[in-house]
């Protein structure tokens, strides 16, 4: 009774930190106005405040799932907090322009670390399917609703406060995290061999950091512009350096058995493809909450919490039924709920009614992606070797944030292309072109579900 009730505070200390990453990508966005006047910042640092976090986050992911599988992931989980605690407070205490972008930066380098390594802690901790089915409907609600927590905390606490909060929060949470994790995680490593592929380090980062930046780029300068497609091109092609060396290598940092499973695989392009729909998604609601209804920053935030309630359930819902039925039929069913409540953005107008409309349309989608992001990040892990918890887990998190940086970046300039004319009218007309797309999106994944994710033939050894 004495162990399980450990896995389960596991559980609560490694979703709380999850949260914690997750709400601090959309904590600031609402902020960030404020933030700019009083720290006298140009349109090029306000840009950093949000792309610095994105890029350091995404670019040394797999650096800190390798490091939890090799050094020790309880050890790599509480420096993680730790370093993400402290810079929080830099970023609080910012007294220049670029102070805080600065600070953003070293957060995600921190939250790179702490994010494979609970995940680990996690998978690890829960082998047994019934209980692994709940405990990642429990992750995935944390990951899902932790961007519209963020949205409303970052409403909240402007309107009230000040958007120094939105970053000095942290601490407290964070000490909340860190207690009980130096209690009751307990430490493990993946690998007998401690040593570390410097090449593939290198690449990896300079890769998935090009990458990063060159699609944030497309959001300002659109997909036409060379030195956006240049980064884009660097990227790629240091990521498929990165494979070459990878296969060579005798301690590779992702080993390529590791992307080579079908079911897996598929999983990765789901986790592109909800993350780019929903990361936009968010983004360009509350442009249209503010933009064309003119709610306040409260208010916008606030319109955020039937799609994190409904992700929240959907998660939870999905862990339940996990064991019942396979993740095939709950891919498919939440992918295609998600899907249906972007396309119900479809029928958006500059009127349109908050409770007819934008309540129920997010609260159906939420239900839809919950389900789908509880159901493929329990997908991703499945059958991974213990020795390779860290960097799968590191990969899942990746696919995430390169499919939100290019999801933000594509649907941007499609709305912005679909924008004739100025007005509200017009304005919403961009919306909803976007959302339409995201709509797709969600769609194609719910047919990479069907097609690629059926059942193995043999079961996979953890």
């Amino acid at each position: 009774m004495e162990v399980d009730a450990r896995r389960w505070g596991v559980l609560a200390v490694v979703a709380a930190a999850q949260l914690l990453i997750v709400l601090d990508s959309s904590v600031v966005n609402i902020a960030l106005p404020s933030a700019q006047a009083e720290l006298g910042m140009g349109d090029a640092a306000r840009h950093w405040v949000v792309a610095a976090y994105t890029l350091t986050f995404g670019g040394f992911l797999l650096i800190g799932g390798r490091l939890a599988d090799v050094v020790g992931r309880k050890r790599i989980f509480v420096i993680g907090v730790v370093g993400f605690a402290l810079t929080s407070l830099i970023g609080g205490l910012a007294a220049g322009p670029w102070m805080l972008p600065a600070a953003r930066a070293a957060q995600g380098v921190f939250a790179a670390l702490m994010a494979p390594a609970g995940l680990a802690l996690l998978a690890t901790a829960f082998t047994e399917p019934k209980e692994r089915a709940k405990a990642f409907g429990v992750f995935g609600a944390a990951v899902g609703s932790g961007m519209a927590v963020g949205m409303v905390l970052g409403g909240v606490l402007t309107e009230l406060g000040s958007w120094r909060w939105c970053l000095l929060i942290n601490l407290p949470l964070a000490a909340v995290i860190l207690v009980p994790a130096l209690r009751l995680l307990d430490d493990s490593r993946g690998s007998a061999e401690p040593g570390y592929d410097l090449p593939g380090a290198v690449t990896v980062v300079l890769g998935l950091g090009s990458l990063i930046y060159g699609i944030g780029e497309a959001e300002k300068t659109g997909w036409g512009d060379l030195a956006t497609l240049a980064f884009v091109v660097v990227g790629l092609l240091l990521l498929a350096a990165f494979l070459v060396i990878e296969k060579r290598s005798k301690r590779p940092m992702m080993p390529l058995r590791i992307v080579s499973d079908r079911v897996r695989g598929a999983g990765y392009v789901i986790v592109f493809c909800a993350g780019a729909a929903l990361l936009a998604f968010y983004l360009l609601l509350a442009y249209y909450l503010q933009s064309v209804r003119e709610f306040s920053p409260l208010v916008t935030g606030l319109l955020f919490v039937p799609s994190g309630l409904g992700i929240f359930l959907g998660s939870l819902a999905a862990g339940r039924l996990l064991p019942r039925t396979t993740p095939r039929v709950v891919l498919v069913i939440g992918l295609a709920l998600g899907a249906a409540g972007l396309a119900a953005f479809g029928a958006l107008e500059p009127s349109s009614g908050i409770w007819s409309l934008i309540v129920p349309a997010q609260f159906i989608g939420g239900l839809g992606i919950g389900a789908a992001l509880t159901t493929v990040t329990k997908a991703t892990l499945d059958g991974v070797p213990g020795q390779d918890a860290g960097v799968a887990s590191a990969l899942t998190n990746a696919m995430r944030q390169v499919g939100g940086a290019a999801g933000v970046a594509t649907l941007n300039s499609v709305a912005i292309a679909a924008t004739r004319g100025d007005g509200p009218q017009a304005l919403t007309d961009g919306y909803v072109a976007a959302f339409l797309v995201g709509a797709a999106l969600l769609a194609v994944a719910a047919v990479v579900a069907l097609v690629a994710t059926a059942p193995r033939k043999e079961p996979v050894a953890v």
